[in-house]
């Protein structure tokens, strides 16, 4: 049996390893069931009853009870909350054609990689033995289980992380500073005209719905035109340029994929950003009254000298909520139309849709938006959101803060086509750089990188790419953060996500969404004088799940949402 380390924090690491190892080795070898866990829970008491004889030598039987009851109550809670995540990881998007058990496996492989290497190489052998002594402690060794063991070790023996602090040239950088979350900010006003045009339900009535796609169809078509005429204005512009810093004194260019919005000296910046939205209609009005959007960009307009205001979005407007096409992606386009140099709408991995023999799938896994209205709309109106979601851009660079709704491309894909910021729009960047997730490991190993389309970065890959660039900060969505926001690294360049989605009770999600189990957060950016100041806040959802401020709870929906 393990050893523990006399350090208490140490000993809490170790501990809840070996617990996670337990769970994914349940989950590995198929249904974790009940036998299993509580096998689980009884190895738990051992491993505390060990290691409090071995603390308290001395200790009176009653007095050592009560440490080991006490010990064994918190690490069994430990354990329902590792196996409620690793749950969770079933509910999670894939891409089309991908496994979700495939999916799993990887995301508990790198999860056991990671915290391996949260240890030295002595402790990581007795976590190879304890994990051991538990896949034999049945008689009997699952071919999953055996594999999976010799996967582990054989990424620990991968060698030393290939990127060290010599091999990233770190560019000087503005000053990034992410404050705690500020208080929610009171909506200054309930509604705006701008939202009245078009919070109604899709009709079941087929007269009624035709005339409602073709105004969809209409703001696609604006929609793709304003995108494609700033494209045509920037084409080019990124050739040759290997960092934002060549962009200095410039206007705002769209190249391709790739906003480039340089500082205008002296200007302050007013940004506010957003997450993933999934059809939280609430959330997306909620949190544009209470940054006061529309008021700060009349008064901009009015008097150069205030703040300018911006808004960015992350991408992920459609699925899991009940208002995707008809709430938050047609206010999404109608924003970025009524105010296209100021609105700058990202695409998510789920704005991605495939045609398979003559029909549209959606390219994430469910895909609740296009379930929902298949058979109530044509097929060709699907074939127009594919198209207007290929148009949509995938990242911005504001000044040196870059914004992307998931992350960094694999390595191997970054060696091979990245020779200049041109490259960026390489469709396979374009597609990974929606998918994939920071890692707390320094370095993830290419193998472990390939096996989804839903791959992890590590700390050093993720500084290399920012210093690449020239870039302090990656605002970045994708990933269910339950807080709303998270922060990570911060050595060379930081990196903050954020989810602006989910609600425990937000009526805008289905009742058994696991996004209630999120706290929607926005976040304000102030850029001034070389300094950026990031302050999370969190969205006042329920405020407009009130029909007298949100007409789409004025009436029930026509159309029965599908879960699924």
């Amino acid at each position: 049996m393990l050893t523990f380390s006399t350090k208490p924090d140490v000993a809490e690491q170790q501990m809840n390893a070996i617990i996670f190892y337990m769970t994914a080795f349940g989950y590995i070898d198929g249904n974790f069931d009940f036998t299993e866990k509580t096998f689980v829970r009884i190895y738990i008491r051992q491993l505390v009853t060990a290691r409090a004889k071995s603390a308290m030598p001395d200790a009176d039987p009653k007095t050592r009870d009560e440490v080991i009851n006490k010990f064994t109550t918190h690490f069994h809670e430990v354990f329902e909350q590792i196996d409620r995540g690793v749950k969770g990881l079933f509910d999670e998007a894939v891409a089309d054609g991908e496994d979700v058990e495939k999916f799993v496996y990887a995301k508990l492989k790198l999860r056991s990689y990671e915290i391996f290497q949260s240890f030295d190489r002595d402790n990581q052998n007795e976590l190879l033995a304890t994990i051991d002594e538990l896949i034999y402690a049945d008689g009997s060794v699952h071919p999953a289980e055996k594999k999976f063991r010799e996967e582990i070790e054989a990424l620990l023996d991968t060698g030393a992380t290939p990127l060290g602090d010599a091999d990233i040239e770190v560019v000087p950088t503005k000053h990034v500073e992410v404050t705690d979350p500020a208080a929610p900010p009171r909506p200054r006003i309930d509604d705006h005209p701008f939202f009245q045009m078009f919070e109604h339900h899709y009709s079941a009535d087929p007269d009624r719905i035709r005339q409602q796609i073709t105004a969809d169809l209409d703001l696609m078509h604006r929609f793709v035109a304003q995108l494609s005429a700033h494209r045509q204005a920037g084409k080019g512009k990124l050739a040759g340029k290997q960092t934002v810093a060549d962009f200095a004194g410039q206007a705002p260019f769209l190249d391709g994929h790739v906003y480039v919005h340089p500082t205008a000296p002296k200007q302050v910046y007013d940004i506010t950003v957003l997450g993933d939205l999934h059809g939280c209609y609430s959330c997306l009005k909620g949190a544009l009254l209470q940054a006061d959007f529309f008021a700060k960009l009349e008064a901009w307009k009015l008097d150069r000298s205030k703040p300018e205001p911006k808004l960015i979005l992350l991408g992920d407007y459609i699925d899991r909520g009940m208002f995707s096409y008809n709430g938050v992606l047609r206010a999404v386009m109608q924003l970025y139309l009524a105010a296209p140099e100021h609105v700058f709408p990202l695409r998510g991995n789920h704005e991605y849709y495939i045609e398979y023999r003559g029909r549209i799938y959606g390219g994430v896994k469910p895909a609740e938006a296009i379930n929902t209205l298949i058979g109530h709309i044509p097929g060709e109106v699907f074939q127009e959101y594919m198209k207007m979601f290929e148009e949509m851009p995938n990242m911005l660079f504001f000044d040196d803060l870059m914004f992307v709704h998931a992350g960094i491309p694999r390595d191997a894909d970054i060696k091979a086509k990245l020779t200049d910021m041109a490259g960026l729009n390489d469709p396979d960047i374009r597609f990974q750089m929606l998918w994939s997730d920071p890692s707390t490991a320094d370095f993830i190993p290419e193998d472990l990188q390939a096996q989804n389309a839903r791959f992890p970065f590590g700390k050093k890959q993720f500084e290399a790419f920012m210093a690449r660039f020239g870039c302090s900060m990656m605002v970045r969505g994708h990933e269910k953060v339950d807080a709303g926001f998270k922060t990570m690294y911060g050595d060379v360049a930081s990196l903050l996500s954020l989810f602006s989605a989910g609600g425990a009770e937000n009526f805008d999600l289905p009742i058994d969404s696991s996004y209630r189990s999120v706290t929607p957060m926005a976040a304000t950016i102030r850029l001034e004088g070389g300094t950026a100041q990031v302050t999370p806040w969190l969205i006042d959802y329920k405020r407009f799940n009130d029909p007298k401020r949100n007409r789409f709870f004025a009436t029930p929906p026509e159309i029965e949402h599908k879960v699924g």
